[in-house]
């Protein structure tokens, strides 16, 4: 009986030896033993903000909800950069590249920096939003294999908010009790500069296709950030010209305009993302989808398919339109801005991209 038991013994303690044997060439997750095969580290990613920060309440704000949104989809390393001035932007854009795979920065005003930056690190790659890689002394864009645009036609987001406001106009006070009387509309742009313009001009172009006889009044505030700057020139719009609807186009800084139009019983459009949580004279907003932009960015490199030829962003790929209006449009205004959005991705209407005389 004795020898019996010692030969089960010697079974099992065989079998066992066996198991780890086997097991010890077995790659383990530590929660269970089950093989796996080892994932790529994620793409390192930066992002570069323009001076308006992402507390701008529109376009560097949305750059980073789209850069957030990656994050969360790939895990890596949280890695932005807040420009305070103009005068860091080269700094700013060494010091992501020294701790990044992708840069992302924000804004036209980049446009030079990140020009010698991307030629500086040939290896890491770049995407801009709203510009393109620009050699100093020169104006036009320089195809660079590691750097790619993210441009939008912001002229057919102005057009729409554009044909809301001149069919308001056309609408006149007895149907719009609000209205001052003076056929008058106005935009605050911060700095002249083609995406702001780009903006104004689809907004003029199209508010007068509408109504040929109102007044579009347009004033800069050469300033991103500065809310009382653009509040000033708002309130002389309303105060000198009886501006009833006054379109910010000025980021940070233009949330005073939209200050000013509440305050003086006018409305306002807000920029870039729905603004209309402001002030509920926000009658809507032209949207600019950025955060779309640089998530799509942010994929493609994430998914080893970077490309330095990124799709423009247009009414046609969703990439600008116009966010939900208020009570206080009417619905031949919708209806105007849906037919010229139909118009415009059938090709039958094609807003300018500077500002009409």
């Amino acid at each position: 009986m004795r020898g019996k038991l010692i030969s089960i013994a010697a079974v099992f303690t065989l079998f066992a030896m066996l198991l780890t044997a086997c097991g010890g060439n077995t790659p383990s997750t530590g929660g269970g033993g089950t093989s796996t095969t080892p994932t790529a580290p994620a793409v390192k990613v930066a992002l570069v903000t323009d001076i308006g920060g992402i507390n701008d309440q529109g376009f560097n704000q949305l750059a980073y909800t789209g850069y957030k949104n990656a994050e969360k989809q790939y895990g890596f390393t949280e890695k932005v950069i807040q420009t305070q001035s103009q005068n860091d932007y080269v700094q700013n854009l060494t010091s992501a590249s020294q701790a990044a795979d992708l840069v992302i920065a924000v804004g036209f005003l980049m446009d030079t920096p990140i020009d010698q930056i991307a030629k500086q690190f040939p290896n890491k790659k770049y995407a801009i939003v709203d510009g393109c890689a620009i050699p100093a002394g020169k104006s036009d864009c320089e195809t660079l294999s590691n750097v790619a645009s993210l441009s939008f036609k912001e002229q057919e987001a102005g057009c729409l908010v554009g044909a809301i406001a001149g069919q308001m106009e056309v609408d006149g006070k007895a149907k719009i009790s609000k209205l001052l009387g003076k056929n008058t509309i106005a935009a605050v742009g911060g700095l002249s500069i083609p995406p702001v313009n780009r903006y104004i001009a689809g907004y003029k172009y199209c508010a007068q296709k509408v109504d040929p006889s109102v007044n579009v009044v347009v004033n800069y505030s050469q300033d991103f950030t500065a809310t009382a700057k653009c509040k000033d020139i708002a309130l002389s719009q309303i105060n000198q010209h009886e501006a009833d609807i006054i379109f910010q186009v000025a980021g940070g800084c233009g949330v005073g305009a939209l200050d000013a139009a509440d305050q003086k019983g006018v409305f306002g459009i807000g920029v870039d993302s729905d603004q209309g949580y402001i002030h509920p004279s926000v009658i809507t907003s032209a949207l600019k989808r950025v955060d779309t932009a640089v998530y799509d960015a942010i994929k493609d490199t994430e998914d080893g398919k970077y490309t330095n030829q990124m799709p423009l962003f247009n009414i046609g790929v969703d990439g600008v339109g116009y966010a939900p209006v208020s009570k206080d449009v009417p619905a031949d205004a919708k209806a105007k801005a849906d037919d010229f959005a139909s118009q415009i991705k059938a090709g039958t209407l094609t807003p300018p991209d500077t500002i009409p005389a």
